[in-house]
């Protein structure tokens, strides 16, 4: 398990543009420790406008794949991307284990 979080830690060093990087499980408790985070406060506020409350990521994820399904049944989502403010929140579910990053778009290019 630590060399995920050490994964993670070099992800945000060296990926231009993430301010967060978030493992979740199936109730939106994170599970990651605190990694630095990029930016200055401001920026960073803006990076948690959407994730203000990690506990609707999982059921975001969820009622999407629902609509998936529904439109064809042997469908399923695997990765939800979000374009919001200045931002791209990329979402992505294993099993019962829940991905969440939000990365700054004027920070990447």
């Amino acid at each position: 398990m630590s060399s995920a979080f050490e994964l993670l830690e070099r992800i945000h060093k060296d990926y231009k543009g993430l301010e967060k990087c978030d493992i979740l499980d199936k109730n939106g408790n994170k599970l990651n420790p605190e990694v630095k985070e990029m930016g200055d406060d401001k920026k960073k506020n803006n990076a948690n406008t959407f994730s203000s409350n990690l506990s609707d990521i999982p059921k975001l994820f969820n009622k999407t794949n629902s609509v998936v399904r529904d439109i064809n049944p042997l469908n399923e989502l695997s990765f939800l991307q979000i374009s919001y403010s200045g931002y791209e929140y990329l979402l992505t579910k294993d099993e019962d284990l829940y991905v969440f990053t939000a990365i700054n778009t004027d920070k990447a290019k």
